[in-house]
């Protein structure tokens, strides 16, 4: 947003005079010394015409003494007062009106001494006359061309009555005169209009600058992450909230999207194939560790390569939705050991009660024990829906990973069995804190870790488990992983791991994995299942962050 508001604010454009000339925030001297630089061209012109007056025609030079003193003296104080333009002594005004008035005299006298405005010099007049109604427009620069104008007619009347030059030329000097008058009054009069139109142009500026400045301020106290990016994946602007999100990326005013959010960068590829430029909206997991969502909206027309993109951190809509769905189970299981429980527990106890019966033969007493096998599985899928919807709101404490995992090492490995090479941990850095539920996480890795030791290895004397916590690049969340180096998953069964009652076990309920995740959700967490490069599994934790 700043960015884009700089932009607008320096692309301000007026037709009725260059904006940059009139500043008042630019450098006057330079064009009072583009104006020295004419002056001395001037003066040397001059100069060379004195020195070569033998070569004139007769009578073009009336007084050639005089012209030759003023050439002289002119030319010397138009060095001097180059000079003293470069040392900026005195001050800008002074010296604009010195070097004005100073031209002036010296060409009347040329005139004069020329026998009037025949020698065409008369000309030499306009640009003197129009610089200070250019540079500092008002009503001293308007008197100073009053006083030329007057000054000249008077010059050319005293030469008329002396008989020096013919009549036509009185005639000439009131047409240079109304000249010089009309083009001095357009002059102050487009130069002032020019430099109001300048000011107004820099009272925009500043306006625009407080504006991008409260626009910034604004976008930097939103929770909602905002990100300017062109479709060259140069971000423009980013603000407080995504910057966190993404991790405090360091670089990424230089960086491609893609550098540090990959995932971000693929939708954002997908929505402008596909979607652009209307709106749309995609969950994104950000670097396996972050849940948010992605709003796309192009700024600008159809034709605009800019577009807005608004992060949303999902974790408070996922508790809602924690919330709901306990509430739903909450009602479902007691439906269910109202509806159900209780005729399973008559089924179960009228088999047991056949099975006691000598009447009964052989196969008969087999599908006897059939009936009752199959009730205990109902009974304990029941039970663990029970114990999901009963249990309590978390109690989330800060976690120090590395004790408390080491903890959960020596348990696991005592009660499983399992050799000292076949369990390891991770932690980086060291003092890794989450905050969660300390029984909850206890629950959650003993049901990933115990079915690595069930289902990743046929032959358990080759397996490996590794447990790995850190923080990856470009995320705030700490992730923790739990790596098997079994067989894997397969495609068919990775999109539906997590769905109750889903199971390839005839032992299971299908229910360990949709506890894992309720609890991790429950605790503000995430719980997922990544595709490993290789065979094996890993299935990441990520924290929420504190």
């Amino acid at each position: 947003m700043q960015s884009r508001t700089r932009q607008a604010a320096s692309g301000i454009s007026y037709d009725i005079a260059p904006v940059a000339f009139f500043s008042t925030q630019g450098d006057p001297w330079a064009q009072l010394q583009l104006y020295n630089i004419y002056r001395l061209i001037l003066s040397g012109a001059l100069l060379l015409v004195g020195l070569t007056e033998h070569l004139l025609p007769e009578n073009v030079i009336v007084d050639g003494r005089l012209y030759r003193d003023v050439i002289a003296i002119y030319t010397v104080v138009t060095i001097l007062q180059n000079i003293a333009g470069y040392l900026k002594w005195p001050e800008y005004e002074s010296q604009l009106y010195t070097y004005s008035v100073t031209d002036i005299l010296a060409l009347l006298m040329i005139i004069y001494a020329s026998g009037g405005v025949s020698f065409g010099l008369g000309i030499l007049l306009v640009l003197p006359v129009l610089i200070p109604n250019l540079f500092k427009p008002g009503q001293f620069s308007l008197f100073i061309t009053a006083l030329t104008v007057i000054s000249l007619i008077a010059i050319e009347i005293y030469i008329q009555s002396r008989g020096h030059t013919q009549l036509n030329e009185l005639s000439m000097t009131g047409i240079l005169s109304l000249f010089m008058m009309l083009s001095s009054w357009v002059a102050s009069n487009w130069s002032g209009h020019a430099q109001q139109t300048a000011k107004l142009a820099q009272r925009r500026e500043l306006d625009l600058a407080s504006m991008s400045q409260l626009n910034q301020s604004v976008l930097d106290q939103l929770q909602l992450g905002v990100i300017v990016l062109r479709d060259s994946r140069k971000i423009k602007h980013m603000n407080s909230a995504a910057i966190d999100m993404l991790g405090n990326p360091k670089n990424w005013r230089v960086e491609k999207l893609g550098k540090f959010a990959p995932e971000l960068d693929a939708w954002y590829q997908y929505w402008s194939d596909n979607h652009r430029p209307k709106v749309a909206s995609f969950d994104i997991n950000h670097q396996g560790a972050m849940m948010m969502r992605a709003r796309f909206v192009q700024l600008g027309a159809r034709a605009s390569k800019t577009s807005l993109i608004y992060l949303q951190d999902t974790k408070e809509e996922r508790e809602k939705l924690q919330d709901l769905k306990l509430a739903s189970l909450g009602q479902l299981t007691a439906s269910i050991a109202h509806e159900i429980r209780n005729p399973l527990g008559a089924i179960s106890h009228a088999a047991q009660l056949l099975t006691e019966s000598e009447a009964l033969s052989l196969a008969d007493k087999r599908l006897s024990q059939i009936i009752i096998t199959n009730s205990k599985r109902m009974d304990s899928t029941i039970e663990s829906v029970l114990n999901l919807s009963r249990r309590k709101h978390p109690k989330r404490i800060n976690i120090r990973l590395k004790l408390w995992l080491q903890t959960f090492y020596d348990d696991f490995m005592a009660q499983n069995n399992l050799s000292e090479n076949q369990l390891s941990l991770f932690i980086d850095p060291e003092d890794l804190e989450v905050n969660f539920d300390p029984d909850h996480l206890q629950q959650i890795l003993w049901n990933l870790s115990r079915n690595a030791v069930k289902y990743a290895k046929k032959d358990k004397s080759k397996l490996t488990i590794l447990i790995q916590a850190g923080i990856p690049d470009h995320t705030k969340n700490v992730v923790l992983n739990v790596i098997d180096n079994g067989e894997g998953i397969d495609g068919e069964l990775q999109d539906r791991l997590f769905e109750p009652f889903n199971t390839t076990s005839t032992k299971g309920t299908g229910l360990g994995l949709f506890m894992c995740r309720e609890l991790c959700q429950a605790n503000g967490a995430t719980l997922e299942y990544v595709k490993l490069a290789t065979t094996g599994s890993c299935f990441r934790i990520s924290f929420a962050n504190r």
